[in-house]
Parts: structure tokens; sequence; C-alpha cells
């Protein structure tokens, strides 16, 4: 029922075959059927370059990791969670320091919203349990904690034996996992901040503020030892650090290629798949990057061959709708007129690399806090603007979700700093990054419209 949909998500014949027997077991613990099957093969072509191998290939490693999650109790003997904001970093190094065969180390909310969301359009029934559970509608509750409660609480996938959570970027992570820890008995390790700059300290660093985060990381790095039984060791730091600078440094090059080419030679909400994995912790580092590249390799000969989604010289705009959960909105974007030069809002332009004088591996986590977005309402809003300058859009979508608490105060400040000193227009699009409930691409769509004409008739003038 499902090769062809494996297919499209990059697995070779011999690998359906020999992991046939964990799919079906996975797939039969989602609830996933013909019809579902069917469902996920429409939107793979429908809404994402499929036809590119890189892509592909990364949908191969979100299905691996789906099917991994569902299936980690059974075959590991302890199971440790974390989702974003946790950086990427601890969490590699973490994981490496374990045994693979021993310990599973994942981030269900993520994969789940990138595979159930992006793929099967079933990520409901996991949020209205959340939402049941502990975490209510209407009270601001961040759907992707409601969805991986939820998921646990069915019975899809397992309690972990230890949490690890970042609480510095916004209090809905400490707050569910609070309610994880005292509803369920599940042990969490946070890593902490203080975010409280002053606007005008971006872009520097405040030595307290890194040392206090740098040792919550040691006092997290000693739980998760304890717990899990296990040492981290200079190895995995070593690996996860250089891994990771490889992957990013791959991927800005891809962005900065996206952003300038004309035509847009790839929807943004294909982009989307290789983004996501920058917060999650996987053990096919070697396939990861190779997929990366592979789809840079791609692009690029798109862009030399002059193809791409739109038409050439169609108005380009910066647009903060990164929806894990839901490609369409992305492409119904793109399919107004209006060429995405990037949807990425902590991509980093060189004049934000801000360099430092720390060296040790735990105040560099320290600083992870105190670096882009997370840094401060001021840096979100600067960061944002000069995007809309590096990639000299016609105009800017900015999002606004309903239940991100750390994002949603900076929203109409953004907007007012780009109008005011671009002097392009901007547009203001309600929704959620990780819940459609409410809204979708049909009812976006008019608003959408308007705006890329509005955009369309301002690019006109000023060439004229």
């Amino acid at each position: 029922m499902y090769t062809e949909l494996l297919k499209l998500c990059g697995f070779e014949p011999d690998e359906i075959k020999r992991e046939r027997p964990r799919v079906d077991r996975a797939f039969a613990k989602l609830g996933l059927d013909e019809e579902d099957f069917r469902r996920g093969e429409w939107r793979l072509k429908e809404y994402l370059d499929i036809e590119l191998l890189g892509l592909r290939k990364f949908l191969g490693i979100w299905m691996r990791e789906l099917v991994n999650l569902v299936l980690a109790r059974e075959e590991h003997d302890k199971i440790v969670y974390s989702d974003f904001p946790m950086e990427l970093r601890p969490l590699m190094s973490m994981m490496l320091s374990t045994d693979e065969k021993e310990v599973y180390f994942g981030v269900p909310g993520q994969i789940i919203n990138m595979t159930m969301g992006q793929i099967f359009d079933k990520i409901t029934p996991y949020i209205e349990v959340g939402e049941e559970s502990g975490m209510p509608p209407g009270a601001a509750h961040c759907a992707l904690y409601q969805t991986r409660l939820g998921a646990m609480v069915k019975g899809v996938i397992p309690f972990p034996d230890l949490s690890v959570i970042a609480s510095y970027h916004c209090d809905q992570p400490a707050e569910a996992e609070e309610l994880l820890h005292e509803v369920y008995g599940v042990p969490v390790a946070y890593l902490d901040s203080c975010s409280d700059p002053n606007w005008g300290d971006w872009p520097k660093f405040n030595d307290s503020r890194v040392r206090y985060c740098s040792s919550q990381a040691s006092r997290m790095f000693r739980m998760f030892e304890e717990i899990i039984g296990c040492q981290m060791t200079e190895e995995a730091i070593r690996t996860a650090n250089r891994s990771n600078a490889i992957f990013r440094l791959t991927f800005q090059a891809l962005i900065e290629l996206i952003g300038h080419a004309d035509p847009q030679p790839i929807s943004q909400a294909s982009l989307a798949h290789a983004f996501f994995l920058n917060s999650m912790p996987t053990r096919d580092i070697e396939g990861k990057q190779q997929a990366l590249e592979i789809l840079a390799e791609e692009v690029k000969q798109r862009v030399e061959r002059g193809e791409g989604i739109l038409e050439k010289g169609a108005p380009g705009v910066f647009c903060t709708a990164t929806i894990s959960v839901d490609p369409s909105i992305t492409r119904m974007i793109e399919r107004t007129g209006l060429a995405i030069r990037i949807q990425i809002p902590n991509w980093l332009s060189p004049w934000v690399l801000t360099k430092h004088p720390y060296r040790e591996w735990s105040d560099m986590i320290g600083v992870g806090p105190c670096l882009d977005i997370p840094h401060s309402c001021e840096a979100h809003c600067l960061i944002n603007l000069e995007n809309c300058k590096a990639f000299n859009v016609d105009g800017a979508i900015n999002f606004y979700p309903y239940s991100c608490r750390e994002w949603v105060p900076t929203v109409i400040i953004t907007k007012r700093m780009i109008e005011k000193e671009l002097g392009i227009p901007v547009l203001v699009l309600e929704g959620d990054c990780y819940d459609t409930r409410n809204y979708s691409a049909g009812q976006l769509r008019t608003r959408v419209e308007t705006f890329a004409e509005l955009v369309k008739a301002h690019k006109a003038a000023k060439a004229a």
C-alpha cells in the first residue's frame, strides 16, 4: 500500500523490502491506511519539488525517524526526548555519547509535524488529546508541545526516560515539561538562561548571561549522565560541533543561492525539510549532509539553466511563515506570483555573526541563547530587517502566530521598522506554525492575492 509513498521519500526497493516489518508495525500504530498513503503521495507531488533527489533524501530521513520514534520502546532500553528550541549541538553531543542500540534520542514534536502533518495531514488528533490532557485550548499553549503530549497519551509514541528541554526561548517548553514531570513522572533536565537584555544591547553579549546558561548546561549534562548511565565524551562533542558547522555553512550558502536567484529555483516549502533538521538530532549525519549537498547541486544547476517555479522578474518578498505542519500556505503565497527570497527568520547575515571570546565548550553552549533571535525582541526585529536588506526584497509577509508568546510581540514592531526604513509594503498574516485548524491556504489567499498586486504595483512604480 505504501511502496510508492516510500519511493517518493527516497527509499530504495531493497530498503523497503528489508524494513517492511518495522514499517508495518509503526504505520499500524499510527493508524495509517491506504487512503492516508494516497493523500500523502498527492501532497508530496502537489506541494514539494519531489523530482529533486536531495529533497527525497531529506523526506527519507524524516520518515525513518518517524518509524524509529514509534518503535523506540520496543527497540531500545532508554529513551531521551527534546524539541525546539533546544539547540542542536548539545543534543547531538548527548546522543553521540550513548550506544545507538541501547538509547533512542529524538525530537517527537518536530518528527510528527514533518511527517504526520506535512505528508499525511493528520496532526489534529494529537493536538486535541494534548488539549484534553492538561494543555487546554484558549490558553495560548504551543501546539508543538500539545502534539507531543497527545502522541504520548494516545500511546502512539512512548513516554521517555528523560526529557531535555530549553526554557530560554519562551515559557512553553518549560511549562509543558513540568506537566510531563508532575503528571506522568518523567524526569526533565532544563537548559535555562536569562532573556532580559535592554533595547540597544544587540548584538553585544552579556557575560553574566552566558556564564549562567553555561552553568545550567553543566547541570543538565550531569542529570543526563546520571539518569541515562553514560558519560559525555570529547569525541561526541567534537563530532557534533563539526557536523553542525558543516551543515549550517552549506545550508547558508544554499539560502543565499535561492534568495538571489531569478527566477526562484525551488519552493521554500521544499527547503523547510532541510531547515527543520537544524533542530533535530539524527545519527544519520552522513546521510543528512549528503542530502543537503545533493540538493544544493541540483538547485545550482536549475539556477544555471534559468529554471524556476515562477516567472523571471517576479517581485521578491521576505516571509516568516515557516509552517512545519502544512506546506500549502507557502505554496499558496508563491502561486500568487510572489517569489519568496527567504523564509528562514533566524538566518544570520554576515553582519550578525558577532565574534565572541568564549572557547570552552560549556561556554559555547551559553552563547546559544545570546545569538540571533533568542537574544532579544530587538534582535528578532533587526535580523528580520537585515534579511529584507540583504535580499533586496520588494515586500515582506510577517507571520503572526496565535500561540507563540516569544514571536508575537515582535511582529508589529518589525512591520513598522521595515515600512519606515525600506518603504516597502508589509503584510501581517495571522496563523499558527503547528496548528492549522483555525486557518487555511484558501482562507488566506484573498488577502495574499491583494497584497501581491500591491507589491507588484510598488515594484513597477520604483522601476518607472
